[in-house]
């Protein structure tokens, strides 16, 4: 076994796994040392809140001197996770379909050859071709974002930003109207009323619509039972009511065609990548705001911290690892098929603070380009291990090798094997 040692420049961890057959067959306890160690991490990773729900009970809660349970957080981009599942009830109800073309309802689309294609699943995927962002780092209003271009074909390229949630958003006003003034006022009414929790704050434009992208504010203890719904498939237990039908909530965690972890407004993460009960699926925001859902441990987990720039040497698998008491995974697996499976490591576009990353690996190791790319410089096999320096962002570029690179290319995404055809930590 050799080790891929790369010093990555770490982003917020996105991640969740799409179901690989055979990894998510054992069960894991939590147990009250578990609870502290992963607790001791959130603390030191700027964490200021961390609940850990099995099978509906509390079992893990720590509010990091100064925070306290009546502190309420910024999400950020964890508030796009409530747009698939509402989706789903959207779909119940007749309202809207997943493959319906958006142009029906936003007229002004229709006369331009790309736009006109645009379903809602390609605005809630990420693939609807728009421009993704306005510019500025804020927030479009309604008006602003269906009055941006398309860029590409729908369907075709993966890009995120606000201006798909907010084009769903004016395309769910009219949608709703006159019964519902607004998404956010038809999410309270048929999910949140119902478990019982509510958000302390949501942001509105300039034009006086509720922001979709990001802008709500919450509770620890109020955003874990969204969490607790999604884990039940959208069944509350309170109530004895499905309010979302299972598969269509489960809509939301298949990846799409041409972006192996991102569901329909929940990350996941590309399949097979150890470290992950392969399950998971994750409500993510800026500072690692994180809202885990993982069924196969009948586990809800949530992070939250004060500031955007927080979380920045916070990594996913050191949590979960110190979290689930549990044999090595790799004991789990089955047998990797012939050649291995071939899995890639992610990242993100938010990135603060260089983080060493370590894979296990056997066999070949290949590095991709991504969208914030960085020069690599003087690879060096000399002992076995990949030793690579980056240095400055570059265009994109692809190394491959079996234990060997070229210098001067440049990669974002770890592609590796090991025995069970996974990318180790």
């Amino acid at each position: 076994m050799k080790h891929n040692v790369l010093p990555l420049f770490i982003l917020a961890a996105v991640l969740a796994a799409t179901p690989v057959a055979g990894q998510c067959t054992y069960p894991t306890p939590v147990t009250p040392e578990s609870c502290a160690a992963a607790a001791a991490y959130n603390a030191s990773t700027n964490g200021v809140s961390f609940l850990v729900w099995v099978d509906g009970q509390q079992v893990c809660e720590d509010y990091p001197f100064p925070a306290s349970p009546t502190d309420f957080h910024e999400i950020w981009s964890g508030t796009k996770s409530f747009w698939g599942v509402i989706a789903g009830i959207a779909i119940e109800e007749g309202l809207i379909g997943l493959d319906e073309i958006v142009a029906d309802t936003i007229t002004e689309w229709q006369a331009d050859p790309w736009k006109s294609l645009i379903t809602v699943r390609h605005l809630l995927s990420l693939t609807d071709g728009l421009q993704a962002d306005e510019g500025g780092g804020g927030s479009p209003t309604y008006a602003n974002a269906i009055a941006m271009p398309a860029l590409h074909e729908p369907g075709t390229f993966w890009e995120y930003g606000a201006v798909p949630y907010q084009c769903f958003g004016e395309f769910m006003r009219r949608k709703l109207a006159p019964e519902f003034a607004d998404p956010v006022e038809y999410l309270q009414d048929r999910i949140l009323d119902t478990i019982g929790a509510t958000y302390s704050e949501w942001s509105y434009g300039t034009d006086g619509n509720p922001l979709l992208d990001r802008g709500s504010r919450w509770l620890a203890s109020e955003w874990i039972q969204y969490g607790e719904l999604v884990r039940l498939g959208g069944f509350w237990p309170g109530t004895g009511e499905r309010i979302v039908p299972q598969e269509l909530m489960d809509q939301a965690f298949q990846p799409s065609p041409i972006k192996d972890d991102y569901g329909l407004t929940w990350w996941l993460a590309p399949p097979g990548v150890a470290g992950y009960p392969c399950d998971t699926v994750v409500a993510r925001g800026a500072g690692t705001q994180l809202l885990y859902v993982i069924r196969s441990r009948k586990t809800v987990i949530l992070r939250q911290t004060t500031q955007i720039w927080h979380g920045w040497n916070y990594v996913d698998t050191v949590l979960l690892d110190l979290l689930f008491v549990e044999d090595d995974p790799q004991d789990n697996c089955p047998p990797a098929p012939a050649g291995g499976l071939t899995v890639e490591r992610t990242g993100s576009d938010l990135m603060f603070g260089w983080n060493p990353v370590q894979d296990d690996i056997s066999g070949s190791t290949e590095l991709l380009a991504g969208h914030e790319l960085w020069k690599a410089t003087s690879p060096d096999f000399s002992d076995g291990q990949l030793h690579l320096t980056l240095d400055g962002p570059m265009p994109g570029g692809l190394a491959t090798g079996e234990g060997g690179a070229e210098a001067g290319l440049v990669f974002y995404k770890v592609r590796a094997f090991d025995k069970c055809g996974n990318a180790g930590e």
